[in-house]
């Protein structure tokens, strides 16, 4: 005789029988709301990945008024992620925490530069539940996409004084943990550099350069922000002004790891050896730090955790569409490598 074919489980109380918990445990559990342990949570969705158990979501979402699809949108257009290594591993960990709390994450290709006053298609046929912003946008966007009503998280950035939920890594206090580094090795003589973006978190990288120069007594004229260029041609022509002059920079803080890089390259293409003649210090921690000789020295942002509390945060707006603003700024850690010494006597 053949074997008797497993039980094939059709209903949450098959679920529950398994996990050892209610019915109403498995329902809050699959529908994402009430207080449930990450323990119980998990082991609820392991089971239902396992029985190959697919709840009756149209039923569902039809009772709920919900879609269970979160939207997200990048500046100017989500074509742009895919070409950004730092928010592509940001990304990674978003979309596998919405995964397991039975939600998709809908990109769409819609351009804001162009269309400004037209909120995506996504959301003006209620497609999505709730939207992510994902990195820098200019304040009026932000505004305007905020009026529509729709549950909303800006993800690695956010703006004053508008009421939208925002998670970011916390710039400030890692700018002025760099700047101590570097004065604590006998630098004196340190620029800041990035590009001319209208970006929340070059704003605060900034003010934390600018405040610990101020607060280690550094000579201003010599420890200046340089931000007004548009690409690397024109970043380098201001810092090999800087390079040629009488007192020129001992260490150069860079915005991100990209610009590090790119800061490197010139810098040794034009015959100065770092960190013998200028130490670089870059931020993001992204692969670029890596591929570079030498090594960068930077700032690490924990991507995997900013994710997930994208994911967390945005389902939790969903579900508590009342509760208080939140803003989150996630704590970071210098990574020291080969780019960055004592100056020259």
């Amino acid at each position: 005789m053949g074997s008797t074919p497993a039980k094939r489980i059709t209903s949450i109380k098959d679920i529950a029988q398994l996990a050892g918990c209610s019915i109403a445990t498995v329902s809050k559990t699959l529908n994402n709301t009430g207080s449930i342990s990450q323990e119980l949570r998990e082991k609820i969705f392991k089971i239902c990945k396992e029985q190959n158990y697919m709840p009756n979501s149209g039923g569902r979402n039809l009772r709920r008024g919900k879609s269970e699809i979160v939207g997200l949108l990048f500046y100017p257009s989500c074509a742009a992620i895919f070409s950004n290594v730092y928010y592509a591993k940001i990304m990674e960990p978003l979309e596998a925490t919405m995964d397991q709390r039975g939600y998709d994450l809908l990109l769409t290709g819609f351009d804001l530069a162009d269309s400004p006053d037209t909120p995506p298609r996504f959301m003006r046929q209620g497609k999505v539940d709730g939207v992510i912003l994902l990195g820098g946008f200019p304040r009026d966007i932000v505004t305007r996409l905020v009026s529509y009503g729709v549950p909303m998280l800006h993800l690695d950035s956010h703006r004053d004084k508008i009421k939208i939920d925002n998670i970011t890594s916390d710039g400030y206090n890692a700018s002025e943990q760099v700047v101590e580094h570097l004065v604590g090795l006998g630098h004196r003589r340190i620029l800041f550099i990035a590009h001319n973006d209208e970006a929340t978190n070059t704003d605060q990288r900034e003010a934390g350069f600018l405040n610990a120069v101020e607060q280690h007594k550094l000579p201003k004229t010599l420890c200046t922000s340089m931000r007004d260029f548009a690409d690397r041609h024109e970043s380098y022509e201001a810092i090999q002004k800087r390079m040629q002059s009488s007192k020129p920079p001992t260490a150069i803080f860079c915005v991100n790891d990209t610009i590090a890089l790119q800061t490197i390259e010139d810098l040794q293409a034009d015959g100065y050896k770092v960190p013998e003649d200028v130490s670089v210090f870059g931020f993001n921690d992204d692969s670029d730090s890596i591929k570079s000789r030498p090594t960068i020295s930077t700032v690490r942002v924990d991507k995997q955790n900013l994710g997930k509390m994208g994911a967390e945060s945005i389902l939790h707006r969903i579900n508590n569409p009342d509760a208080p603003i939140q803003s989150i700024r996630l704590p970071v850690e210098l990574i020291h490598r080969e780019s960055v010494a004592s100056p020259k006597a």
